[in-house]
């Protein structure tokens, strides 16, 4: 009589543990489901970043390569130099931004101190801005004062199509010739751009003809 009680005692005393481990299991999915959610949050935030800082382009384009006359009669209107006796044809960087890229604002302030410093790798180089333009952001008031005056807008995005911008902010590197020698996308060390300039220098000096 005793066997049969003590029986369902013991069956009574194990049953709570098999829910228990469907409650574990169950645990365990609704943290793997959330943890995929903000998975596919973090990826659209980044895609949404992407997408507000694009800039239309055509099929990728690897320096070295040519700007046309337009675009290069273009970032040359409003390029300056450093250097008085700078001669007609001179190389260009040119700085793709976008006014709401808080990494183009880093970048613009890296170029602007390197242009208040007169940093030697800069003479003879003309530098220019270049951004999309929009109605609500036509001013030149968020430009650092050593840029606001090399600011060329690119209304029709011929610009971007030609450098093949497609993030923001990117730097292009181009002889006197009018020749896409390099390209940087994204923030880039003081040390890093002055290493460009002064490669941009020597390959302007070596290379025949200028635009």
């Amino acid at each position: 009589m005793t066997d049969g009680p003590d029986v369902a005692v013991r069956s009574e005393a194990a049953a709570p543990d098999v829910p228990a481990r469907r409650a574990s299991g169950a645990g365990v999915r609704v943290i793997a489901g959330a943890l995929v959610i903000a998975g596919a949050a973090a990826t659209a935030w980044l895609g949404s970043f992407a997408w507000r800082h694009r800039v239309a382009a055509t099929a990728h384009v690897t320096p070295p390569f040519a700007l046309d006359d337009s675009v290069w009669r273009s970032v040359r209107s409003v390029a300056r130099t450093n250097g008085p006796s700078c001669p007609p044809s001179v190389p260009i960087a040119i700085l793709y931004v976008s006014r709401s890229c808080v990494h183009c604002e880093a970048e613009l302030q890296r170029w602007a101190g390197l242009v208040r410093s007169g940093a030697p790798e800069l003479a003879c180089v003309g530098v220019a801005v270049v951004a999309p333009f929009a109605q609500n952001s036509a001013a030149n008031d968020w430009l650092p004062p050593e840029l606001a005056h090399a600011l060329q807008w690119d209304h029709g995005g011929s610009i971007a199509r030609a450098l093949d911008a497609r993030l923001v902010p990117v730097a292009a590197f181009v002889t006197s010739a009018g020749v896409v020698r390099a390209r940087a996308v994204g923030e880039s060390s003081e040390a890093a751009t002055v290493e460009r300039f002064r490669s941009l220098r020597w390959i302007s000096n070596v290379e025949p003809g200028g635009r």
